[in-house]
């Protein structure tokens, strides 16, 4: 699923929570954001940043939804997750005994996890995280590797919650 159909399927309380994070507490990324889409439609960057947040996430998520956007999505997404989420990160690399730094930075992911890793790794994430967020996470985890990993698509196929409609 590419990162503008994930937009759309995470529903309109997971957008509003990652529009409202980056708002908050990513404001320098969240800038350029906007200043790169609304110069990409040949906008002034002040015309969106002197509307009210719900104004400018409104157009911001408008903006995101589109094809051609997709590449600065998958970014926002990365930052919600690896600055917004860290325990989640950590959460689910710790039960698929993958290693990292301790605050969710790998350095070389392997090429396969076994199943019962995967299976672990996900019944940890929905056992601490609403669905929604575990399933973004997964997809988006699933996108660090050509194909993603066999095991984890298994596990995420074998769970309803975790079934994102594009």
């Amino acid at each position: 699923m590419r990162p503008n159909q994930l937009l759309k399927a995470i529903g309109p309380e997971l957008r509003l929570q990652i529009m409202t994070y980056m708002q908050n507490d990513q404001r320098a990324a969240y800038k350029a954001v906007v200043e790169s889409l609304a110069s990409a439609r040949r906008l002034r960057p002040t015309f969106v940043l002197e509307k009210s947040r719900v104004k400018q996430a409104e157009w911001l998520l408008e903006q995101l939804a589109t094809k051609s956007n997709e590449e600065v999505t998958a970014q926002i997404f990365q930052i919600w997750l690896l600055k917004g989420q860290p325990q989640m990160l950590i959460t689910f690399l710790d039960a698929a005994q993958i290693a990292h730094d301790g605050k969710g930075e790998v350095t070389e992911l392997p090429e396969v996890i076994d199943d019962d890793k995967a299976e672990a790794a996900v019944s940890a994430l929905l056992a601490a995280y609403p669905a929604s967020h575990a399933a973004l996470y997964l997809y988006m985890f699933q996108e660090q590797r050509p194909g993603g990993w066999a095991s984890i698509t298994k596990a995420i196929e074998a769970r309803p919650e975790l079934k994102l409609a594009a």
